[in-house]
């Protein structure tokens, strides 16, 4: 994960009114505990989040525990190759 000072976990950013609502709603979801996903899976889909980083178009496929998010440059994939902080990404959407 990426050092930063201003590191901040990623549930801080779920009641964060100006954070930008698909990056709530991504962590609202994925934050949630497994069996509540689960259950969740069944009546809303799982939600897509993309992002920049580093000047490449990444999506977002986890929020950890440890308050990072793990970033894939596969738009299909729903393994991470990277875990990053949320302030290392901008530029967010629900599409590619």
């Amino acid at each position: 994960m990426d050092e930063d000072k201003t590191f901040k976990h990623c549930d801080e950013y779920i009641e964060d009114c100006f954070a930008p609502e698909v990056l709530r709603w991504f962590l609202l979801v994925e934050r949630l505990p497994a069996i509540s996903k689960m259950l969740a899976y069944k009546y809303i889909p799982k939600p897509m989040l993309f992002a920049d980083y580093e000047g490449k178009r990444v999506r977002v496929t986890m929020a950890s525990r440890f308050g990072d998010l793990g970033i894939t440059e596969d738009g299909q994939s729903t393994s991470y190759d990277l875990r990053v902080a949320v302030t290392s990404l901008s530029n967010f959407d629900n599409k590619a």
